[in-house]
């Protein structure tokens, strides 16, 4: 026999935030969506100088292995060479610490159910 009447969670649902309770029993909240950003602000200002000073340092050091070479002098190259190796993983650091600072506030962890959280 078909239900007479659909049933309603007797609360209003909010379509832009996301609800959830982790496998913990913690309630969590999330917008999906970012918040609106301009273009080249603060933080892709910080993001494109953190990813261009370690690249610009990378490039410095593989043209001093060149030209190190192209001198003869094969000491110094293989110096440079290492330091070029070890300023790589440099170029990482912004992108990951923007991740750590932006990518994860968008959800967020309470100790209890938030008073604007419908009873359910």
């Amino acid at each position: 026999m078909p239900d007479p009447a659909p049933r309603h969670p007797g609360f209003a649902i909010d379509p832009s935030r996301l609800y959830e309770v982790g496998p913990d029993g913690r309630p969590r909240t999330r917008d999906p969506t970012p918040p609106a950003m301009e273009w080249l602000g603060a933080r892709h200002r910080r993001l494109l100088l953190a990813v261009a000073l370690p690249a610009a340092l990378v490039g410095l050091l593989a043209g001093l292995t060149v030209a190190c070479f192209a001198l003869g002098v094969r000491l110094w190259a293989a110096g440079f060479a290492l330091g070029t190796l070890a300023a790589a993983p440099l170029m990482l650091v912004g992108p990951g610490l923007d991740w750590w600072r932006h990518g994860r506030r968008r959800r967020h962890v309470h100790r209890q159910r938030p008073g604007e959280f419908p009873d359910g």
